[in-house]
């Protein structure tokens, strides 16, 4: 890449366009050279003010792509910039239209969105714009009063002239107005803001974009992901192959410096058509075709990177959907076993107090009474002893009242069918 000289940013400044290309090719070269930061916002300013009120919108397109892009590598352009862009805003609003106000103020929206400059700044930025419109009010004011004050004639003469001066700038203009239709349309507006009145929103003319709101944007986008259909959301993914397909993406195709680099150093008769009347001679036009196959081979190599980098990206996306569901699903899983668990831990600590009442409810032995001087209880042994005596006592009793019946054998007491056993 070329180096950096004021000299050179003029020439590539005088040569820009407001085509996107134009616009990040040379935004990428002058945050390649941030270092020469002071000297790049001072031409740029110096070169904005020169410039034809139709090429000032392009200078801030520019400013714009630097501030936001240069943010991760060091805040230099945005502090530099915030010291002009003040006077910057206040410049390309003298003498522009309602569609570049509207442009300048969908820059400052996006700003103020982004945090890219604090909201004093901001209002700083927004005040020049709203001079400007109240300016241009109290011009119109005047002059609709001036036309009101003027005898017939005379107004008719004024007419005359403002029709001369809208048929100039007809050219520019792709939708004349005439003042035959006018009464029409404002009586048009009238009862529609009676019937229907619109929905306020804030576009940007020259994009088409439209500004929601961040909650709103957020109830968008989880409504989309809601309905979103998840493939293969039952089948675990592998964490470690989740981690090397991310790191994987760290070297695509979009984070490939060298090659940015060459594409923004490309000259710009490769892109600009109109600086072919430059070629004066057969050897500047095989240079150029030369220059011009190579830029196309290089672009349609990195164009075929970007999009199998847009594949895999789509295929991450899915593994991320998936890899989050995956462990929503296991976080509601542990968070019902930890559920049972507690209710668990809840029925061992109320067993464990009712032991502990039970515990303390029984006697205290040491309060008993002492039992050292009774006589100690017997012994099984002499149980069953005093058992044996007893029985020979008995017997010989009744050997003495019948003594026929110690013949008697067992089936002597064996009862008769007819026997009363009562």
């Amino acid at each position: 890449m070329s180096g950096f000289a004021a000299q050179t940013l003029e020439k590539k400044l005088i040569d820009l366009n407001s085509s996107q290309q134009s616009i990040q090719t040379l935004s990428l070269w002058l945050i390649h050279h941030r270092k020469h930061h002071k000297s790049i916002v001072q031409t740029w300013f110096a070169e904005l003010k020169k410039a034809k009120a139709v090429r000032r919108l392009t200078f801030m397109y520019l400013a714009n792509d630097i501030i936001q892009n240069s943010r991760k590598k060091g805040p230099e352009f945005s502090k530099e910039f915030g010291a002009v862009l003040a006077a910057s805003f206040e410049s390309v609003a003298k003498d522009s239209d309602d569609k570049t106000l509207g442009s300048l103020e969908r820059i400052l929206a996006i700003w103020e969105e982004r945090q890219i400059y604090d909201s004093n700044d901001i209002k700083s930025f927004r005040s020049s714009l709203t001079l400007r419109k109240n300016q241009q009010s109290v011009k119109d004011v005047n002059n609709s009063s001036k036309t009101n004050d003027l005898k017939p004639n005379e107004a008719k003469e004024a007419k005359r002239s403002d029709h001369k001066k809208d048929a100039q700038k007809g050219s520019k203009d792709s939708k004349p107005k005439t003042d035959k239709k006018e009464p029409k349309k404002r009586s048009v507006e009238k009862n529609s803001k009676h019937t229907n009145p619109p929905k306020k929103r804030s576009t940007d003319e020259s994009t088409n974009s439209v500004i929601i709101p961040k909650q709103k944007l957020a109830k968008i986008v989880e409504s989309i992901e809601k309905k979103t259909p998840v493939l293969n959301s039952g089948a675990p993914v592998d964490s470690e192959a989740l981690i090397k397909a991310l790191q994987e993406l760290e070297n695509s195709a979009s984070a490939d410096a060298g090659v940015r680099q060459k594409i923004a150093s490309l000259p710009n008769e490769v892109f600009d058509a109109t600086l072919l009347d430059k070629i004066r001679d057969k050897g500047a036009a095989e240079r150029l075709t030369k220059l011009v196959d190579e830029a196309r081979s290089l672009l349609a190599d990195y164009n075929t990177r970007l999009t199998r980098e847009l594949d895999d990206r789509k295929q991450m996306s899915q593994l991320l959907r998936n890899y989050t569901q995956n462990q929503r699903h296991a976080l509601s899983v542990a968070e019902q076993k930890l559920n049972e668990y507690k209710e668990k831990l809840q029925k061992v600590v109320h067993v464990r107090n009712e032991l502990k009442s039970h515990l303390q409810n029984l006697p205290d032995l040491s309060r008993l009474p002492s039992v050292t001087g009774l006589a100690p209880l017997p012994s099984a042994c002499d149980l069953f002893n005093v058992a044996r005596i007893g029985g020979n006592s008995a017997g010989s009793v009744t050997s003495s009242v019948s003594p026929n019946e110690s013949n008697a054998s067992p089936i002597d007491y064996e009862l008769t069918p007819g026997s009363n056993t009562s």
